[in-house]
């Protein structure tokens, strides 16, 4: 996205007042007797955590237990900007980092999925081919290399890849989170180069050269010296010769100005970092008389050789600049990862501009390789930000619904591009790295870092979740920003150091997967309160309106309750529920959560309150602008039906039951598992699943509560509770 494009977006930031709603006012919510309770797959409960992550911090039983809350169902590695040029083969000796071999260990600890960036900018479409083959390839050759490699012969079995990540940074010129950088600047005196987003586009589609010259605007994660596009490095000590592997190879052999090499003597590394302007750095480092001659070195596809006549003396600065040549584009990539395991699916994290949507020798090209799903990074810095330095914290109760339905019409794109470009699969969508905004000089105490980071994550969770089990967008995969990282930045959900702690969106996320992390029903609000909200509709102020209450029904991990996940976003006034749960559920108690703020600073509070039922409606009042979860404890032990939108259903009889139990099941689902568990949740039996639809199964010598789990391989789950007496 363009920097100018971001400024039209600022310009349309929502603005939010909320009307004064009355805390005595009576709101209710009428339970279904029979929920039809829709699954979330195992790859919507997705979360970054990247390669170069200390393995020592997920190791702690604070980070298992933290973890294992959030109900994990696949990480996204080697996550972030570093799967644009990682080589995994040369961190498989670093044992103090997440690399391949200890996340193996990690997903076998939690029982997790592996969703992959590939190596896009330093990497090829025959190296990432070979990836998959490593992960996936049951053969004898891959099962002999991953033990040799990994101490491991099984295969990963990963089934979601996704070529490269940041749309430009494989190509430096900025990282595309913060908005696309077209200017290459240079000496002091040459002109700029100007570069435009068509000619990255085709970079990522089709691959092809780029000279590593200059330098762009350091922001984001960029500083001074990283922000130079050729490959640095200091010297400590004397040398004669060295040999300096490039960042992007391939180099090209044919030119003989393919590749040039500054020295700068004593460089000052102090001066450097703290005093000079980029400008001044580089116009020190590539000064034309540090430019060593074509005989102080030389190079291959992959190193430069540099011999300088002097040597190379201590505090020696290289500055190698090269045309990086022969990179594989998208297409490329895909064909090649489809050939060696047609299973996967595989993502572009590109999306055509309007030259490139346009052109019919694109279309057609698209269609002849397509993705399975287009990742979309949905950051809301640019509504957020401006507002908050408004003071107006509670837009993000909007901006959420906002982004959340904003996928939709980007679903809708898709598809009606699937019937145009005359594309033979379906295109879902994949949303990764997301948040309430990057705000990386937010102050400590800043008020984003409170609730109003905990009102976006757990809006913007529960409305992908309900949109999806909708059929509103087809998502393939979706990954909250980052997992666990060192420091206190607020859009890590778990803070490993300098002593652990859950951040407020980990808090947040945490209550929304234990409420409807395992699956969702609708539910109805009825007299819901409403907001006024003003916002920008391209060409003059409007007022729309939002409910102050947003409500899903569902189950977690534990399906001894039923969840309803509440949002009050009326920043202002506490609004009263009342609860109606069915006489059938026999309900016996209930517990309910809220994570609140003052909106003043980070401060957040959080409250647990567990009841005894008596009757069947429950009054509760939820804080102002909080996130709150109500678990009902029920005991209709004789209901033997849950079942999905998919119309998949299972019935236990007899019930209660002597040992002897009969199921059958409905579904076209043919692989995965039956599992029983005990009243304290301790697995006592498992079957596998096959074509049949009915089973006779045998309960355990022990008389009590049981469980019944039924699991299908795509991450469908089916359940019914009996009783052996």
């Amino acid at each position: 996205m363009s920097l100018n494009r971001i400024g039209l977006i600022i310009i349309a930031v929502l603005s939010t007042l909320l009307c004064s709603i009355s805390a005595a006012q009576t709101i209710s919510i009428q339970l279904p007797e029979n929920p039809v309770i829709d699954s979330i797959p195992s790859q919507w409960r997705g979360y970054n955590e990247g390669a170069k992550s200390l393995i020592a911090e997920v190791q702690t039983a604070d980070f298992a237990n933290a973890f294992n809350r959030l109900d994990p169902g696949i990480v996204r590695w080697p996550g972030g900007n570093s799967g644009n040029n990682y080589r995994w083969e040369e961190h498989l000796e670093d044992n103090d980092r997440l690399n391949l071999k200890n996340m193996i260990l990690f997903l076998d600890t939690f029982n997790l999925e592996l969703q992959v960036v590939v190596n896009f900018g330093n990497g090829s479409a025959s190296e990432a081919a070979e990836f998959v083959r490593l992960c996936n390839d049951p053969s004898a050759y891959y099962t002999n290399l991953r033990d040799d490699l990994l101490d491991n012969p099984d295969p990963i079995n990963v089934k979601y890849w996704e070529i490269g990540n940041e749309s430009t940074d494989a190509w430096s010129y900025g990282w595309s989170w913060l908005g696309f950088q077209e200017n290459i600047h240079f000496q002091t005196g040459v002109p700029v180069s100007s570069s435009t987003h068509y000619k990255a586009d085709s970079l990522y589609y089709y691959g092809g050269e780029l000279f590593r010259e200059g330098w762009v605007l350091a922001f984001g994660g960029l500083d001074n010296n990283t922000a130079i596009l050729g490959d640095l490095k200091f010297y400590s000590s004397a040398l004669t010769i060295d040999t300096v592997s490039v960042e992007y190879p391939a180099l090209d052999l044919t030119d003989p100005n393919a590749v040039r090499v500054y020295r700068t003597h004593n460089f000052d590394n102090a001066w450097a970092h703290n005093v000079a302007t980029q400008q001044e750095l580089y116009d020190s480092i590539a000064n034309p008389i540090n430019l060593l001659s074509g005989a102080e070195f030389s190079w291959t596809t992959t190193d430069v050789i540099i011999s300088p006549n002097s040597g190379l003396l201590p505090n020696d600065l290289i500055l190698i600049e090269y045309n990086s040549v022969g990179h594989d584009g998208a297409f490329a990539f895909r064909d090649s990862m489809k050939a060696a395991d047609p299973t996967i699916e595989i993502g572009y994290t590109v999306s055509p501009d309007t030259i490139q949507a346009s052109n019919s020798m694109f279309q057609q090209d698209f269609a002849a390789s397509p993705p399975d799903f287009m990742i979309k990074h949905p950051y809301a810095s640019g509504l957020t930000l401006p507002a908050l330095d408004q003071g107006l914290f509670s837009e993000a109760a909007y901006v959420s619904q906002k982004k959340a339905t904003g996928f939709v019409v980007l679903q809708e794109l898709w598809d009606q591009r699937e019937q145009d470009w005359q594309i033979a699969t379906d295109i879902g969508v994949s949303l990764t790295e997301w948040n309430v905004a990057l705000f990386d000089l937010a102050p400590d105490d800043h008020p984003i870092r409170g609730i109003t980071c905990g009102m976006y994550v757990a809006d913007f969770w529960a409305r992908c979740f309900d949109l999806a089990l909708n059929d509103s967008i087809d998502l393939r995969t979706m990954n909250h920003f980052a997992l666990a990282a060192q420091g206190n930045n607020f859009i890590h959900l778990l803070h490993p150091n300098p002593t652990f702690s859950v951040g407020t969106e980990g808090i947040a996320t945490t209550m929304v997967m234990e409420a409807v992390g395992q699956g969702m029903f609708p539910i109805t609000v009825t007299e819901n309160p409403q907001i006024d909200v003003l916002t920008n509709s391209g060409q003059q102020i409007i007022t729309i309106t939002v409910d102050a209450i947003a409500a899903w029904g569902g189950v977690g991990a534990d399906q001894e309750y039923i969840n309803l996940l509440l949002l009050n976003r009326d920043d202002e006034n506490p609004i009263t529920l009342e609860i109606g749960i069915p006489a059938a559920w026999q309900a016996d108690s209930v517990h309910l959560q809220s994570l609140y703020g003052t909106m003043v600073n980070d401060t957040v509070f959080t409250t647990s309150v567990q009841e005894p039922l008596a009757g069947t409606s429950h009054s509760i009042t939820l804080p102002a602008f909080s996130v709150n979860t109500l678990s009902i404890h029920w005991t209709d032990l004789l209901t033997g039906v849950h079942q999905n939108t998919s119309k998949e259903e299972i019935f236990v009889y007899p019930n209660p039951s002597n040992g002897d139990v009969h199921i059958v099941f409905k579904s076209k689902k043919s692989n995965g598992l039956i599992s029983i568990f005990n009243s304290i949740g301790k697995l006592v039996a498992e079957y596998q699943l096959n074509q049949a639809q009915f089973y006779e199964l045998e309960l355990p010598d022990s008389n009590g509560l049981y469980l019944i789990h039924v699991t299908s391989t795509d991450g469908t789950f089916l359940t019914s509770k009996i009783i052996k007496q």
